[in-house]
């Protein structure tokens, strides 16, 4: 598995450089998938940003009161909706899986113990 060179876009700046390596780590591309990888790490810097924009002392901030007095919401949130939209849709695309892998093994039991239910029964009503 040879090393991915980083574009300069990503190499410069110590967020996506660091989240570049992350991705990579232990998957294997291929050059033409760089500017897909760049674009994750530009996505994942976006949703960060968001969220320490909306970071305070007291914990989040989620509205603001505009000049009128109205109460809206803060930009971030909608920007933070679309940069998870995005993540979601690159890495379908670079085959990247994010779901939770504690999940998998929840269906694997309830798979499995349902199996068992439904063969205990089959076994009952044959001898039955």
């Amino acid at each position: 598995m040879a090393k991915l060179k980083k574009p300069a876009s990503i190499t410069k700046d110590e967020f996506k450089s660091q989240k570049f390596d992350e991705l990579t780590q232990g998957r294997s591309f291929t050059a033409s998938d760089i500017p897909t990888l760049a674009m994750l790490c530009h996505w994942h810097q976006i949703a960060q940003q968001c969220i320490d924009d909306m970071q305070t002392q007291d914990g989040i901030q989620v509205a603001y009161m505009n000049k009128l007095d109205d109460l809206k919401a803060l930009p971030q949130i909608a920007v933070l909706k679309q940069a998870s939209a995005e993540i979601r849709a690159l890495n379908k695309q670079l085959g990247i899986n994010d779901q939770a892998q504690n999940q998998d093994k929840k269906k694997t039991k309830k798979a499995s113990l349902l199996t068992l239910v439904v063969k205990d029964r089959a076994k009952k009503s044959g001898g039955a």
